[in-house]
């Protein structure tokens, strides 16, 4: 992933940035220990933009990863990404077919405790339309919480720019 997090994510506001492919715009804010990006999908519905973590043909199409998951609480979810070579495991916390999941993130054979992500879509204002949310975190307030951060923001910055298209066919 390419260096573009904040030097001092605590100090980061929001980082809007526009979606490469003719989508809606992220932006990513800090709430707490919690990063938050938003991205507006035209012309998605909610499920849809969901399937964006949920289905593995269009996770594969923004993510570049693996995605294998059994989407009940305490089910596998796993990302395999082969060209790093690294994998995201995980359990699924809770989820709501077309509205809502949260699973737990961690790079496999990593010490660091996992994270959470959260991922909420939502109607958006226009018809059509969705908000998808998506919440990662807590993250600590020492060096490998700040550590983790940057490298989170990071990558979500990286990634998130291509979901519109990814959804969108």
């Amino acid at each position: 992933m390419p260096d573009t997090a904040p030097a001092d994510p605590g100090q980061a506001d929001a980082v809007p940035s526009d979606a490469a492919t003719g989508g809606g715009a992220v932006t990513i804010t800090d709430s707490g220990p919690m990063i938050v990006a938003t991205v507006l999908l035209t012309g998605c519905e909610p499920g849809t933009a969901l399937a964006a973590f949920t289905d593995p043909a269009v996770l594969a199409r923004w993510w570049r990863g693996e995605l294998t998951a059994d989407l009940v609480a305490g089910g596998r979810y796993t990302v395999s990404f082969p060209k790093i070579p690294a994998r995201l495991v995980g359990r699924v916390v809770s989820y709501v077919p077309g509205r809502s999941l949260e699973f737990s993130w961690a790079w496999d054979g990593e010490d660091e405790p996992p994270s959470t992500v959260t991922v909420r879509a939502e109607p958006a204002d226009a018809g059509g339309s969705a908000v998808l949310t998506v919440g990662h975190g807590p993250h600590g307030e020492d060096e490998a919480g700040r550590k983790a951060h940057a490298l989170h923001w990071e990558g979500w910055e990286y990634f998130l720019p291509g979901l519109p298209a990814a959804v969108s066919g």
